[in-house]
């Protein structure tokens, strides 16, 4: 059985320290996914997009930072690479809006049948202290939003993998 997406994810945060301030402030981060194999399949390649963005959310928010662009690099079987790169509407760490973007910037590729062998995104950063947040009548955002503060909570409590979207959850076989 393969690993889940979220298994194969790999970062490296790129520190530097802006301003006056002691804390050293990230000036990006990126999270990336390497197939094991050459992945013809777009609901792979949505997968591994899926756990990205979960990662990336989660880790900008126990790091008290918020993405302002979001950029994907597809990396093909032969090398070459593709990258698209997009400035949120607002800064966040709220992983829908990860994953909307990341999704958006994997449709702007227009992908027939491409080797892909790896998936990385990066986010580069800003103090979430300095965000802002629009206030909207939307029940769905903000149920959203205290859902994913809940699933941090249960995260800090019990681990990385105890709250997963269920496409990245594993399969388990009853005997």
């Amino acid at each position: 059985m393969a690993r889940p997406p979220a298994a194969n994810c790999t970062s490296a945060p790129t520190p530097t320290t802006r301003g006056p301030s002691s804390r050293s402030l990230p000036k990006s981060t990126t999270v990336s996914h390497g197939f094991d194999h050459d992945e013809l399949d777009p609901d792979h390649h949505h997968r591994a997009l899926l756990a990205l963005t979960h990662h990336l959310g989660v880790r900008l928010r126990d790091d008290h930072v918020v993405a302002r662009t979001l950029t994907l690099t597809v990396r093909y079987a032969d090398r070459t690479t593709t990258s698209r790169t997009r400035t949120l509407p607002e800064t966040t760490a709220h992983t829908l809006a990860l994953t909307r973007t990341a999704t958006g910037l994997y449709e702007s590729l227009g992908l027939q049948r491409a080797r892909v062998r790896a998936l990385s995104l990066t986010a580069e950063l800003t103090d979430a202290a300095a965000a802002v947040h629009q206030l909207t009548f939307d029940p769905d955002d903000t149920k959203a939003r205290r859902i994913e503060a809940a699933a941090d909570r249960a995260r800090r409590r019990y681990g990385t993998d105890a709250v997963l979207p269920a496409a990245l959850a594993e399969r388990r076989v009853r005997r």
